[in-house]
């Protein structure tokens, strides 16, 4: 991708995101000044990300990121936003994977997202005190890993079976918001990667690999 198609991609992918995010109340971004200051910076590490250039991420991203109160879950949505918008710009697989791989560094920085409580202030039963994070234990448990694709093998980087691995495949029907179609898409687009790394593989099981499993529109 040259230089002018990079910027138009970059600036009308960036341009939808943040029209998509403004509206979801829950990320809490409405203000103009956040956006203004999410929208520089999306520009600048999709740049790195359609151009290949490593590293593709910032400690400056990641610091605007904290400052927004971005959580994990609310990166994961804005992630789903983002990938939808570039998906609609055929950027290719490589590129979807690049962005995949930024969102996943700069998630590893940010803190889980708050629990719900009742209006005594006491946790609601049943989910983790994410408080704990903060106490010894918390501070020295081991990282989980990251289930990311690892071409040209196409493995798992977390549990080295074939990408995506099941539990890759939760997470992107949840990164995903039910958003099945442009999953299909963006696994589509891994598949062709795949296909031309692995030209041994058939054709019939890679198919069934990286689309099989997704689940079926109701009719």
């Amino acid at each position: 991708m040259d230089s002018i198609e990079s910027d138009r991609v970059v600036r009308f992918a960036v341009a939808e995101t943040l029209a998509r995010v403004a509206g979801e109340d829950s990320l809490a971004l409405g203000e103009t000044d956040a956006l203004q200051s999410l929208g520089v910076a999306l520009r600048e590490v999709l740049r790195r990300a359609l151009d290949d250039q490593v590293p593709l991420t910032t400690p400056q991203f990641v610091d605007l990121c904290r400052d927004l109160r971005l959580n994990r879950d609310s990166l994961d949505l804005l992630g789903h936003h983002l990938l939808t918008a570039l998906l609609t710009h055929q950027v290719g697989p490589d590129a979807l994977i690049r962005v995949g791989v930024l969102l996943g560094t700069v998630r590893r920085y940010l803190p889980a997202a708050r629990q719900p409580t009742h209006r005594n202030g006491r946790p609601v039963p049943g989910r983790r005190d994410v408080r704990s994070d903060n106490n010894v234990e918390g501070r020295y448990r081991p990282k989980l890993p990251e289930h990311l694709p690892s071409p040209p093998t196409w493995t798992c980087t977390g549990c080295g079976r074939e990408w995506p691995c099941a539990t890759k495949q939760s997470q992107l029907l949840a990164e995903f918001g039910g958003a099945r179609a442009a999953l299909a898409v963006y696994l589509g687009s891994c598949l062709a990667a795949a296909a031309q790394d692995l030209p041994t593989l058939p054709l019939s099981g890679a198919r069934l690999r990286f689309l099989g499993w997704l689940p079926r529109a109701r009719t």
